[in-house]
């Protein structure tokens, strides 16, 4: 198959589920593309790995790497103005930037500085994470609307009913304090913090640090962050 037969087959893919009321299984975009199902297989595969792509219970559903391009593109990209290598220097730890995307919670930059391999992986191709496991989603999902944080909530309680009771539990200290934790609650060895710097709630500055060894210094960022902002 030529490169450019390849590239129209996977426009197509993304174009027909985006277009589509509710999310399409393999089958069904074969037969609407009347493309061989191995082949939409590979394609969805690849895009479900680099985010272009969710897979849910009902089918494939359009992720978040096309809106994390539309924002760095027209550089609406909340906390650009924020150098977070300097972040990480200052703090001597490894920082990022995330913004809640539809369901999804999204890296959009983050440090050079020394960085755990699997984040630096989801971070650099923008991949979607778990906004109740991570501590920049449960920042961004207390200042989201109601509708949006009331969906995310629902649609985790019958798999993770434990979860989201804790959540709701915390909520109100996450609002007061504008502040969220995950102390191994995405990866068991990485702590956390996520930081409103200033009243812009739409994007979340976030220090990583090795569970059970630098809480204190995750502790003491984040008190500075929230006090002094990010300069």
């Amino acid at each position: 198959m030529s490169l450019h037969r390849s590239v129209d087959r996977i426009v197509d893919v993304l174009d027909m589920v985006a277009r589509a009321d509710v999310p399409l299984t393999v089958s069904e975009l074969a037969r609407r593309l009347r493309i061989p199902r191995s082949s939409v297989h590979d394609i969805a595969l690849g895009l479900v790995s680099r985010g272009w792509l969710i897979r849910t219970e009902r089918g494939l559903s359009i992720g978040p790497a096309p809106l994390v391009l539309e924002l760095l593109a027209a550089r609406h990209v909340q906390w650009a103005r924020i150098d977070v290598d300097a972040i990480a220097e200052r703090f001597n730890t490894a920082s990022a930037i995330a913004v809640l995307l539809g369901r999804h919670v999204v890296y959009t930059a983050r440090s050079q500085r020394p960085f755990d391999e699997r984040l630096a992986v989801v971070a650099d191709q923008y991949l979607p994470r778990n906004p109740l496991t991570t501590a920049a989603g449960r920042l961004l999902l207390s200042a989201a609307p109601e509708d949006v944080r009331a969906n995310v909530l629902r649609d985790a309680r019958p798999a993770h009913p434990e979860l989201v009771d804790e959540y709701e539990r915390v909520l109100p200290t996450i609002r007061r304090r504008r502040t969220a934790w995950s102390d191994g609650l995405s990866q068991e060895p990485v702590a956390a913090v996520a930081v409103f710097p200033d009243r812009d709630d739409r994007g979340a500055l976030v220090l990583f640090g090795r569970r059970g060894i630098d809480t204190a210094l995750l502790k003491t960022a984040a008190h500075e962050l929230t006090s002094n902002g990010p300069s």
